[in-house]
């Protein structure tokens, strides 16, 4: 039997669009009162997705519920917390996802720094959230297989490697994300970018 998950991130993505941003873009839409069932029909998601996702945003405090009848689909919410455009990325339970704020936090590093070492992203980036010195690493050295940062200088002992943001890369602000087997997604692009076919 073929296990259930989530899709590839290519294939999830309706023109650049992750469920969530599609969700939490009918939300704001429609902010003194919407249903699931409503969010899941113009949104194009399935309704176990939009029911997930709105069970985070209520736990995290981003919607409240104003009628409260037995079935989901006929729960009447609202909009409690506008945070702006880009959909908030909280789990199931209401916590905030932080694999996406990390990789956020060490893309606007980059951008802002231009060059730097693995464990000078790490430390730019862990004044809001701890990025640990493999994961900035990690981050890097994808980021240079799909030729967004160039490696200026290698690393041997003592001396860190360097690492260069390269200016006609930068796409926006979405960071790149790195996928299973090693894919790099640029959301700003709405595509894979390496390996590319």
């Amino acid at each position: 039997m073929k296990k259930k998950g989530r899709k590839p991130i290519e294939v999830e993505r309706i023109k650049g669009k992750s469920n969530r941003q599609r969700i939490w873009e009918e939300i704001c839409k429609t902010p003194d009162a919407f249903t699931g069932y409503k969010i899941s029909r113009k949104s194009g998601v399935h309704d176990t997705t939009v029911r997930s996702y709105i069970q985070g945003l209520l736990k995290a405090g981003y919607v409240k519920i104003v009628d409260w009848p037995d079935a989901f689909s006929d729960q009447t919410l609202c909009l409690a917390k506008y945070t702006g455009i880009e959909a908030p990325t909280v789990t199931k339970s209401g916590s905030e996802h932080v694999v996406g704020l990390r990789n956020e936090a060490m893309w606007r590093s980059l951008r802002i720094m231009g060059r730097a070492t693995a464990r000078g992203l790490a430390e730019s980036c862990s004044i809001n959230f701890q990025v640990s010195l493999w994961t900035a690493r990690t981050y890097l050295r994808h980021l240079a297989k799909a030729g967004y940062v160039e490696l200026i200088s290698t690393g041997n002992g003592d001396r860190s490697a360097y690492y260069q943001l390269l200016p006609l890369k930068y796409t926006g602000p979405r960071p790149p994300a790195i996928k299973r087997g090693g894919v790099v997604y640029d959301a700003n692009l709405g595509k894979v970018v390496y390996p590319v076919d």
